[in-house]
């Protein structure tokens, strides 16, 4: 006869012998210069990671990246060959990888190159271990399916624009490689003026600078053509942080909080054409002069009573239409609400112009936004609100763009 107490304790030995194996950490706390300490291995165990051995890619779905943070998973090779590693986001998330040999070197960060935010590496490696960290872009947190596997391996994402299978993303700028000196190279003095240089990106990818004091910094590259993305790398190879499309396709980085006196380095890879000119500058950051630019650009609401022009519309009974020349400048509207109900805002081109529509409140809290509705270059917002006053940015999708758009608004209250 088993007493209760034993049936509990075989019970509980069958189940824990059930379930499935934990996966191993790496726990090695020099494993990829220190970042693999707290590594998973995407196989379960050393043993089970090699993926020259593996006869298939190997997959850890659901990777859990916490805000601010990274996961990190190891693999080895034990053959040289063609690899690709790949993170894809769950549904509205972004995923940026970094992939690190032994020493905690990165040999290649990507981005987008899988296709719908998801990144991808494909790369040429040796016989080794190697560290590969996910985490968000823009430093928020993200869940995602990450797979390791050979060239001949099913991909888990479609690659850029569903094809090109080895586009890598860009080569981190480490300490010996090959740069443009920015400026007098120690560029403290200039950064009032600003130092600036003009290359293709394929001509000309990297960029370095240091500074003897900390400083407060803004990063451009500048040829919406090209649609260039910019990294920033320390002194050592470390990524720090990266931009693409902050205002139009051009890339900006703000650095609000000083950079530390040190060396710096610029890489940049174009995602149209990297034969175009692409203009880089650093300047010293401005904070006034960077909201004057948030609010032209429609990445911030300027605030009434302020001294940026905003075109007063007043009470919206109904309906309101008008025509309005767009430049490269955003054109603000503020209208009131009496009543709660719905809004409908249509910016239609009416000459040379792909309008952009943003809807703030009042005292400056994004509502929503909107780029080329009904499969077309016009732009349509419908959103529930409240009594209240709002705020309406109208820009051009791009600077090549100077034309007529014609705005219009509509009210609807709910029925009695």
């Amino acid at each position: 006869m088993i007493s209760r107490t034993g049936a509990f304790l075989s019970s509980a030995v069958f189940a824990l012998a059930s379930l499935p194996a934990l996966p191993v950490l790496a726990q090695d706390a020099a494993m990829c210069g220190g970042v693999g300490a707290n590594g998973v291995w995407v196989g379960g165990s050393a043993e089970t990671s090699d993926i020259s051995a593996s006869a298939s890619h190997i997959d850890q779905t659901g990777v859990m990246v916490p805000p601010g943070g990274e996961t990190v998973s190891l693999f080895s090779v034990s053959t040289p060959g063609e690899y690709r590693i790949e993170a894809r986001p769950n549904p509205g998330g972004d995923t940026v990888i970094d992939i690190r040999d032994e020493a905690g070197t990165i040999i290649l960060t990507d981005d987008d190159s899988g296709g719908d935010l998801a990144s991808r590496g494909d790369i040429f490696l040796q016989p080794g271990t190697y560290c590969v960290s996910t985490r968000a872009f823009g430093g928020g947190a993200v869940v995602a399916d990450l797979r390791v596997g050979r060239a001949e391996h099913e991909a888990l994402t479609p690659g850029w624009g569903g094809g090109f299978g080895n586009f890598a993303g860009v080569d981190p700028c480490l300490p010996n490689t090959p740069a443009t000196q920015l400026g007098s190279g120690v560029i403290d003095a200039e950064l009032q003026a600003g130092v600036t240089a003009t290359n293709s990106i394929a001509a000309t990818p990297y960029y370095r600078f240091s500074l003897s004091a900390p400083q407060a910094l803004t990063i451009r590259a500048e040829n919406q053509s090209a649609d260039p993305y910019i990294y920033i790398y320390d002194g050592q190879g470390t990524l720090i942080a990266e931009n693409d499309d902050y205002e139009s396709l051009n890339s900006r980085i703000d650095f609000t909080d000083p950079l530390p006196a040190g060396n710096y380095c610029i890489a940049m890879r174009s995602l149209s054409d990297d034969t175009q000119p692409v203009t880089v500058s650093v300047r010293g950051y401005d904070p006034v002069a960077a909201m004057q630019e948030m609010f032209a650009t429609g990445e911030a609401s300027p605030p009434i009573g302020g001294s940026y022009p905003i075109i007063d519309l007043g009470p919206l009974q109904t309906s309101l239409v008008m025509d309005q020349v767009v430049g490269s400048d955003a054109v603000w509207f503020s209208f009131t609400v009496p009543a709660g109900g719905l809004v409908v805002i249509d910016a239609i081109e009416i000459s040379d112009s792909d309008p952009v529509i943003r809807l703030f409140d009042g005292v400056g809290r994004f509502i929503e936004f909107n780029d080329d509705a009904g499969g077309s270059l016009n732009s349509q917002l419908t959103t529930r609100v409240n009594p209240g006053t709002y705020m309406l940015g109208v820009t051009q999708y791009s600077e090549s763009y100077s034309g007529v758009i014609r705005v219009a608004l509509q009210r609807y209250v709910p029925a009695q």
